[in-house]
Formats: structure tokens, sequence, C-alpha cells
């Protein structure tokens, strides 16, 4: 039973490494291709190419946080359960959300269906509660509420420092610059993108190679990277363009100068987030709020407030139904187990 579930974790895995891939490159091109710094063709190749480069750059960070994230002790076939129910909860909401033209946050649905499949084998199995809430889930979810307003916040001033840095400056000039800041930007979000992702399913397939008993999971990861790499590098390849049309035309007005400042900020919290404090930033929260932040420091209104409300909802939601489908999908597996 163990091995059908272990493969049945990786038969799911791959399609939803290509749908990150696919979900997340918008964060990092659709500004940039909206202010036309860089063609869609040549932002999706970039994108792409520094996303795998740090999926493969991932590693080290991904075993360090297995290392201090202990998933709960329980049986073998009911630890494959929640992580494949997690998996098949994170794919349909994605998919729909990505349909939607949503920019919602693999990081919080993943944590969110973890935590909603352990719950529900903890309702029918032999596991103590208390290990569950004993995990450090307050890190995380701290991190994922802070992070959006923290992004808004550091756009929002980083304007006034451009705007004044360009003051008296010949227009065109200024546009150039930024421009050529968005471009160099791509890679280092891209790259930022990367290493969460890498992250965040290093950390659930080890977990399932664990459970399953797979002997020094640690040295399967090496090819797993590189598997890895290749399908979202694959997914990021197509763009996500319907949820970059949200970004870049639906979400704000914005002008190069402050698409730079966006991006920028982006880029710069997750860099922090993902090398200097290993936290699991999303890169789809911080990506979209800085873009708020930049677009509504002007002197005339330019911020779709219907449409951030409607991306906030989602933003809610997210945690729910993963949690709520990933429990739903433990509890119906569970006869067979």
């Amino acid at each position: 039973m163990e091995v059908l579930l272990l493969a049945l974790i990786v038969a799911i895995m791959a399609p939803t490494l290509y749908l990150a891939g696919l979900h997340d490159v918008p964060n990092s091109i659709a500004i940039p291709v909206r202010t036309r710094a860089l063609t869609p063709g040549m932002a999706v190749r970039a994108a792409a190419s520094f996303n795998a480069l740090g999926v493969l750059l991932a590693m080290p960070l991904g075993l360090y946080l297995f290392s201090w994230f202990e998933f709960p002790d329980m049986e073998a076939a009911m630890a494959l359960s929640v992580v494949a129910s997690a998996l098949a909860a994170i794919f349909g909401w994605n998919l729909f959300t990505y349909f939607r033209g949503m920019p919602t946050s693999l990081t919080h649905g993943l944590l969110a269906a973890l935590l909603g499949g352990t719950l529900a084998a903890v309702s029918i199995g032999d596991v103590s509660t208390q290990s569950v809430w004993a995990l450090p889930w307050l890190t995380p979810l701290l991190t994922l509420l802070i992070s959006p307003l923290v992004a808004v916040g550091l756009a929002y001033v980083l304007v006034f420092a451009a705007v004044r840095i360009a003051r008296g400056e010949d227009p065109h000039d200024v546009n150039r610059i930024a421009r050529g800041l968005q471009s160099v930007s791509v890679g280092v979000t891209s790259l930022g993108t990367g290493l969460q992702q890498g992250q965040r399913f290093a950390f659930v397939l080890l977990i399932a190679l664990g459970a399953a008993g797979i002997a020094d999971p640690e040295g399967w990861m090496g090819p797993a990277y590189v598997v890895f790499a290749v399908l979202i590098g694959a997914g990021a390849l197509h763009g996500g363009w319907r949820i970059g049309h949200v970004l870049a035309h639906r979400l704000v007005v914005i002008d190069p100068l402050r698409g730079m400042v966006a991006t920028t900020a982006t880029s710069g919290l997750l860099f922090m987030g993902s090398l200097g404090l290993a936290l699991p930033l999303s890169t789809s929260l911080t990506a979209a709020s800085a873009i708020i932040g930049a677009g509504s420091n002007q002197r005339f209104a330019t911020v779709n407030w219907r449409q951030c409300r409607r991306i906030a909802l989602y933003w809610a939601a997210t945690p729910v139904v993963t949690g709520a489908g990933a429990a739903v999908l433990t509890l119906a597996l569970s006869p067979l187990l």
C-alpha cells in the first residue's frame, strides 16, 4: 500500500510542479512586459531559466526546512495519504484560480492543506493532537499575514525615494533606466521564486519518502531537484498570461518608474525571506502587494480597488479551500488503508 501511495504522490506532484511554474511566473514578468521593458518572449525565457536555476539552488534550504519541521508521528499509509490529499487539493485549487486569473499563494495553500489533512488523520487514527499543534505553524502563518502589508508599505515608501532621485531628469532617460532595472528584476525575482518553490516541494517529497520507509531519502533529492527544475521551468515557459493580465492591466495603472519600484521591492523581499531568513514568503502575495503599493502612490486614482478586494477574497479562501479539501480527501482515502 505504501508503494502505491508513493506512486500516487509522484503522479500528482508532476502536474502540480508544472502548474506551480505556470501560476507563479506572472509575478516576475507581468509588469516588465506591461511597461515594455521586455518582450513577452524574452521575459518568459528569462523567467523560466532563472526559475529553474533557483529550484536547483534550493536544495540545501529544503533540507534545512525539513530539519526543523518534523511531520507528526503516524502510520506510514496515513502519512502518505495526507501528503497525497494535500497535493491533490493544491493542484485543484491552483488550476481553478489560474483560469480565474487570480494570483494565489502556493505556500499558503500547501501549509493549510497539510494541516487540514493532518487534523483529519487525528480524527480517524492514533495521532496525538498535541504533536500536531506543537509544530511551528505560527511562524509561517505570521509571515504570510504580515508579508503583504510589508510589501505594500515598502513599495509605497520607495516611490518617494525614486521620484526624488528622478526629479529634474529627462523623462526618457528615467523610463529607459527604469525599464533596464525591471529587466534585471525578472531574473532576480524568478530566482527567488525558484528558491521558494524548490524548498516547498522538497519538503513534501522528503515527508513522503520518509513515511514510505525509503532508505536515505536525502540521497534521492539530487535527481528530484532536476525533475523539479525541468517541470517548473516548463510551466513558466507558458507565461501564465491569465494571471499576468490581471496583475499588469486590471489591478493598477503603472508607469515604468513605479513598475521598477514594485519589481525591486518584490525581488528584495523574496531574497530576504528565502535566503536571509529562510521564511516561507509567498511570491504571489508579495508581488501583487508591491504592485498595489507602488501604483497607489500617485496623485490620481490608479488602483482598481474592486479587483484588489477580489484578489484578497481569493487569498482568504485559499487556506479554507485547500485545508478542507485535503481533509475530505484524507477521510475518503482512509477506508482503503
